[in-house]
């Protein structure tokens, strides 16, 4: 197991740096506790924040074509298949590039050049790494972006963060070991990812590495190129701008075809003749003209009752409501 948590101080630090922390001078008589991250299943009745763990030394240097290297440290969980505890599977790859960063942080020595922010693919500018501040605590393998407060998860095959935010460099520098195939979409979709959370990234395939033996694995170049965290942001706003361009194109082509392709439906459809009921229509009528008749109905100047439109030998007349207590009347106009 890569890290664990001390009981007493409640730090996660990892197996790389405890042995030089002056904090666990004494390591095998503090208690730790496994990392809950790197835990795959547990029976119900063990807490899984209190499965204690024990830590184990690397083994001795082991000498290649006049060079000394290490087998990293780490941490275990004794009799864990009888506890039936199943941690996270380690794989042939996530070993490699424990050994080969332990091995890099005893040494102090891994060099690195990085852009500037004008020209993010120019790695002119080259300084060991470990003359960085580096939190040599959080130095993490395969270590998920979650650990480093941050949501969504996004998995870093070495990642090594920074005391305080480097000008350039930013958080820290991520390193994206591929033993694999990578798709140059996703490579700079995962640059893009690690600049948004601050961080530089270095690609590293398995073509630089040559493998001195079954367990350590060494670069074939002295350097390392990084995309600075600032070229990478100025790149993504580029790319941003340049995909929004793109996206309104898209939207506006969208609109423009719906649009024609309902003026082709109005073309092509026919228009039925629409029927009337008389019936229907003459109640709507008389109910209209009962509405406008009683709106334009005058009032006795009298006794302010409405007046009747009444029909006398001369023709028609506007006779008071009020018949025959008042006698009001006048006259019609068509």
């Amino acid at each position: 197991m890569f890290f664990a948590i001390n009981k007493d101080t409640k730090e996660k630090v990892n197996s790389l740096t405890v042995e030089n922390n002056p904090s666990y001078e004494f390591i095998r008589e503090d208690i730790w506790y496994a990392d809950p991250d790197e835990i795959e299943s547990c029976p119900k009745e063990i807490d899984i924040e209190k499965i204690k763990v024990r830590f184990r030394e690397g083994s001795n240097a082991i000498s290649i074509r006049g060079k000394e290297y290490d087998i990293s440290p780490h941490f275990y969980i004794p009799n864990k298949e009888k506890l039936g505890i199943n941690t996270i599977p380690e794989s042939k790859e996530h070993k490699l590039a424990k050994n080969w960063i332990y091995n890099k942080i005893k040494n102090k020595d891994l060099k690195i050049n990085y852009s500037l922010v004008n020209k993010p693919y120019k790695y002119k500018n080259s300084i060991n790494l470990f003359d960085l501040d580096i939190d040599y605590s959080l130095i993490g393998i395969e270590t998920s972006s979650r650990a480093f407060g941050y949501s969504r998860l996004r998995r870093a095959d070495v990642i090594c963060p920074f005391k305080e935010k480097h000008p350039l460099l930013g958080n820290g520098i991520v390193f994206e070991i591929q033993f694999s195939k990578q798709k140059s979409k996703t490579k700079i979709d995962r640059e893009l990812d690690w600049a948004t959370r601050g961080y530089s990234i270095a690609w590293i395939f398995q073509d630089d590495f040559e493998y001195l033996n079954d367990n350590i694995i060494e670069l074939k170049k002295e350097c390392v190129d990084v995309g600075s965290f600032a070229a990478l942001v100025k790149q993504s706003n580029k790319s941003f701008i340049k995909n929004l361009k793109y996206a309104i194109q898209e939207e506006c082509r969208k609109l423009d075809e719906k649009k024609l392709e309902v003026l082709q439906i109005i073309r092509d459809s026919k228009l039925e003749k629409i029927e009337f009921n008389k019936s229907e229509i003459r109640d709507i009528v008389e109910e209209e003209f009962e509405y406008i008749k009683n709106r334009l109905q005058p009032m006795c100047p009298k006794c302010t009752s409405r007046m009747l439109l009444k029909r006398g030998p001369s023709g028609n007349f506007w006779g008071c409501a009020n018949f025959p207590l008042c006698k009001c009347t006048s006259q019609f106009i068509e």
